[in-house]
C-alpha cells in the first residue's frame, strides 16, 4: 500500500494545487469587486491559497495514513 500512495503523491499535489488556485483566484475576485484595492485582493487571493493548499495536504495525510 506504501508504494501506491507514493506513486499517487504527484498526482495529489497537483489536484490540491489546482483547486487552491481556483480558490485563490475566486477570492481575488470577490474582494476585488466589492470595491477593495489591488493589493488588497491580492493579498487576500495569497492567504486564501496558503491556507486552502496547507489544507488539502493536511486533510490528505491524515486520509492516507
Amino acid at each position: 500500500m506504501a508504494n501506491i500512495d507514493t506513486s499517487l503523491r504527484g498526482l495529489w499535489a497537483a489536484i490540491i494545487m489546482t483547486v487552491s488556485l481556483t480558490i485563490a483566484i475566486a477570492t481575488t475576485g470577490i474582494f476585488w469587486s466589492t470595491g477593495m484595492q489591488v493589493s488588497g485582493a491580492l493579498a487576500a487571493g495569497g492567504t486564501a491559497f496558503i491556507g486552502a493548499a496547507t489544507l488539502g495536504i493536511t486533510v490528505r495525510r491524515f486520509v492516507a495514513a
